[in-house]
């Protein structure tokens, strides 16, 4: 008997323990896109050759797979996977040095345990690779700037990426009708080499924390309150490249804090009403020949949305928008990065676009950073046919403090397909460099069925009077997709 039973203690010892799974869910989306830029460098030429992206026509694929699974009644887990690429990339003879490489492997996007009611009942902790969003996007989107995208778009459109998470930790308290959200996501990470040799490569942080809370009135107009605080925090070594000076100074002390408010009210039937501030505070360092030095940030956002259903034609569903948003400039922007080796004494008050999600999908989002700027949009939506439906935006955009070629405060562009890498345009040598340019944007759904929808997307950007005359050509481009969820 005693055998017996030791036999059966190994067996359960070696036998695996696998959760009760009560609940699983598989779903996902598969979209095809095609992707035509044209002149997303404005015209910018060295030796009479395009500097930045003159033309780009790509088919792209983006594949997701999602599993979520209820263990017990308070436990569930999610997993999802991301595949993105350009057609048959991977055969592309010179793919290494494009980016393209390792563009058929199958990345990790979402990978989370959720805890409901631990502790107590209001408590929900979600442990793992999430998406963090609140608001609009305007401080923290979904995912980090969408013009300095990473992964395998980050070489072709970075600005479509899918791959949208961080590693990290949300606990909510839901005291209905106050809801509260406690964050915390590793923002940025290079670990140095083991041994130690590689000095170019030291240990770097960059860490969000911060908070959420929702508050939604008992009134007939049904407002919603929030208010938040997110904190970016970059440790020692964070951005450095080489250099032991470099390494001792460069990005030590990086604090970024972002208070802000953020209201939604609908006082008359079929309008939306949405205002939001928010302003920046902390240390900017600037790595000077004595020692880092640090600006204090006095950055500052405001955002207003409106959007009215128009009472007529209700067969046609018709709709108009207008959104006006401001984000601080500094016009001595040019001293305020690590590199300059210049020591500023003033405040650093241009705006860091910390995760913004603002304006996805625009080429002025694309080649422009949420800094310095006024933009004021206005459109109009309406369904002619059934299940389709059409929507137009024309949006205009100024500096708040002018550029110029001085070295002061430098108009830089990114591009499509080169990452955080920036192109230095020049400025136009007229009194008058506050203008950023007009777009115009149109865009054409259809929705074959619940699961399938086609899509149009056009888009041309005209540079204004801030540009040189040289670097006016106008930006466009097309994007026509098909997708299908599961």
């Amino acid at each position: 008997m005693k055998k017996l039973l030791v036999a059966a203690l190994m067996v359960l010892l070696a036998t695996p323990a696998f959760a009760a799974i009560q609940n699983v869910k598989v779903s996902g989306d598969i979209t095809e896109s095609y992707v035509d830029l044209n002149s997303f460098d404005l015209g910018l030429t060295s030796a009479g050759l395009p500097v930045g992206l003159k033309k780009e026509s790509d088919f792209i694929s983006q594949v997701r797979l999602r599993v979520d699974a209820d263990l017990s009644d308070n436990v569930s887990t999610t997993v999802g996977l991301v595949n993105e690429r350009a057609w048959n990339a991977e055969n592309t003879p010179s793919y290494d040095t494009q980016g393209y490489n390792n563009d058929t492997n199958v990345q990790l996007y979402l990978a989370s345990i959720t805890l409901r009611e631990l502790l107590y009942s209001p408590l929900t902790v979600q442990i793992g690779r999430q998406v963090f969003n609140y608001g609009n996007g305007l401080v923290l989107g979904d995912g980090g700037a969408i013009n300095q995208g990473t992964g395998n778009l980050a070489n072709i459109d970075q600005g479509l990426t899918e791959r949208t998470a961080y590693d990290g930790v949300t606990a909510t308290l839901d005291y209905k009708p106050l809801t509260i959200s406690l964050i915390y996501f590793k923002n940025g990470q290079n670990l140095p080499s083991i041994d130690g040799t590689n000095v170019s490569n030291p240990e770097q942080n960059s860490d969000v924390y911060g908070y959420n809370a929702n508050y939604q009135l008992n009134d007939p107009w049904s407002t919603v309150v929030e208010q938040y605080m997110f904190s970016r925090i970059n440790g020692s070594g964070f951005g450095v490249t080489t250099g032991n000076d470099a390494i001792a100074n460069q990005g030590k002390g990086s604090t970024l804090y972002v208070p802000g408010l953020r209201a939604s009210t609908n006082p008359y039937k079929g309008l939306n009403v949405q205002g939001e501030l928010a302003w920046q505070l902390g240390n900017n360092p600037v790595n000077t020949a004595s020692g880092n030095e640090a600006e204090h940030r006095d950055a500052m956002a405001a955002q207003f949305l409106a959007s009215y259903s128009l009472p007529v034609l209700d067969k046609y569903k018709p709709t108009v928008n207008a959104s006006y948003t401001y984000v601080s400039g500094d016009k001595n922007t040019g001293t305020n990065y690590p590199a300059s080796g210049t020591k500023s004494s003033k405040t650093d008050s241009a705006w860091d676009e910390f995760n913004t999600i603002q304006g996805a999908g625009t080429i002025y989002r694309a080649i422009l950073p949420l800094s310095n700027e006024n933009i004021f949009s206005a459109g109009a939506t309406v369904a002619p046919l059934e299940d389709v439906t059409v929507g137009a935006t024309w949006t205009g955009l100024w500096a708040v403090d002018k550029y110029t070629n001085d070295g002061s405060n430098t108009l830089n562009i990114f591009q499509p397909d080169t990452g955080a890498a920036t192109l230095a345009v020049p400025v136009s040598t007229k009194k008058n460099t506050y203008g950023l340019g007009n777009e115009t944007d149109v865009n054409v759904t259809y929705n074959y069925t619940e699961d399938v929808t086609f899509g149009v997307s056009l888009g041309w950007y005209v540079p204004g009077s801030a540009f040189a005359s040289a670097n006016r050509e106008t930006a466009s481009q097309a994007v026509a997709n098909v997708g299908v969820k599961f």
